[in-house]
């Protein structure tokens, strides 16, 4: 079982590395690097669309405008903050939210044809799938790189253990104020890793 984990994390970190490279190509300028992470995005971002849209054509429009953000930003594109399809995906949520708030003025107005949209519950609907545990997973690993093995170690133990922080201490053999101390730094570390993606920790 840890043989296929790490094999799955090792595969999952050279995913990650191979589309930083072509982020940065096509930050570049390379038509062709755009047109990789087109490949490897269109389909997934055109069912998220359908799936949050309810609108082929306007899952389509949601891929265009994703592909072409994606070429505007990427030299802004930070590895540190999270990975390159935890970013893709911000910027889908933000583009899907968008085209929604469009297509519910769109009837209000009577410019749009008889599809119904509930306006007032654009802000719940935006949040309220699988996207935010896709984001809430991607600031939990960001959050555990960025920490030292010890500061690690005691939320490791309390979260996947469910270890009190007195047995944690006797785990360890550390005074439990030092593990009060470590969960403190390292829940802040994983809460400013949320805000960064911004989901909710």
């Amino acid at each position: 079982m840890k043989r296929m984990r790490g094999a799955r994390l090792a595969d999952r970190a050279a995913t990650d590395e191979a589309e930083v490279e072509l982020l940065r190509r096509a930050a570049r300028g390379d038509d062709a690097a755009l047109a990789e992470l087109y490949d490897a995005y269109a389909g997934v971002l055109y069912g998220f669309g359908v799936r949050r849209l309810g609108h082929g054509q306007l899952a389509e429009e949601l891929v265009q405008s994703v592909m072409t953000r994606l070429w505007r930003r990427a030299g802004t594109y930070d590895p540190r903050r999270g990975s390159v399809r935890t970013w893709v995906f911000v910027i889908a949520r933000s583009v899907a939210v968008d085209l929604h708030r469009r297509r519910a003025r769109d009837v209000a107005d009577g410019s749009r044809g008889p599809d119904r949209v509930d306006a007032g519950r654009v802000d719940t609907w935006a949040t309220s799938d699988d996207l935010d545990a896709l984001l809430r997973a991607e600031a939990v690993r960001a959050a555990l790189d960025r920490l030292g093995r010890d500061h690690r170690e005691v939320l490791e133990l309390a979260y996947f253990r469910s270890l009190t922080q007195q047995e944690i201490a006797g785990r360890l053999g550390v005074p439990l104020g030092t593990v009060k101390s470590r969960t403190y730094y390292a829940l802040r570390a994983l809460r400013l890793a949320c805000e960064e993606l911004g989901v909710q920790p």
